[in-house]
């Protein structure tokens, strides 16, 4: 069986995307199980070319297949009994590398509107997100990006659960300063795990 998949999406080495990833992770293994982090910074997705070569017929490959890592990662979140994203929001969305690898989730896509069973056929799973912004103000500051994931996690058979967003978060040390929600993140990856193990 496939482990979990955990992506942390910043292109910060350490800060607060990073401390959510092993904050679930701890809740995973409280819980009895584990899983398999992703630093999105570490790998380099080419951008879509809008070619529309995916979409031609079952069988058709992306055209940029075997160029870099989005397509087998693509292949592992399909495996996976539940994934969880942690981002932090730039100009109201999410970071560059993060969103091209959403745009190469075309491929996914259009195998799933051609009723690809490998795609089509796979069973709803949960997918759960954490969301960081410096900013404290701002009415619709996390809704661009949770339209995003919900409809990129579609894809995949993959429904977002309510997110976890969290505003004035931009220092490395925040998450040291605001143990609730650690303890929110934490205890996420615990149910995460109950929930998949029941």
């Amino acid at each position: 069986m496939s482990n979990p998949l955990l992506f942390q999406c910043s292109h910060r080495a350490q800060g607060n995307s990073n401390n959510a990833v092993n904050l679930f992770l701890e809740g995973v293994r409280e819980a009895g199980g584990d899983a398999e982090s992703i630093y999105i910074r570490k790998m380099d997705f080419k951008p879509c070319r809008a070619c529309r070569i995916c979409e031609k017929d079952q069988a058709s490959p992306c055209a940029l297949q075997g160029k870099d890592y989005a397509l087998d990662l693509f292949e592992t979140m399909l495996a996976a009994p539940f994934v969880f994203f942690a981002a932090p929001i730039y100009f109201y969305h999410l970071p560059s590398r993060l969103k091209t690898l959403i745009d190469r989730s075309q491929w996914v896509y259009a195998r799933k509107m051609k009723n690809d069973p490998e795609v089509a056929g796979r069973p709803k799973r949960p997918a759960y997100l954490a969301l960081f912004a410096g900013r404290t103000e701002g009415e619709k500051l996390f809704e661009g990006s949770r339209l995003t994931m919900k409809y990129f996690l579609d894809s995949f058979n993959l429904e977002l659960q309510p997110p976890l967003e969290f505003r004035g978060f931009d220092k490395i040390a925040d998450m040291e300063r605001h143990p609730e929600a650690a303890e929110q993140i934490r205890s996420l990856g615990r149910d995460a795990w109950k929930n998949h193990a029941g």
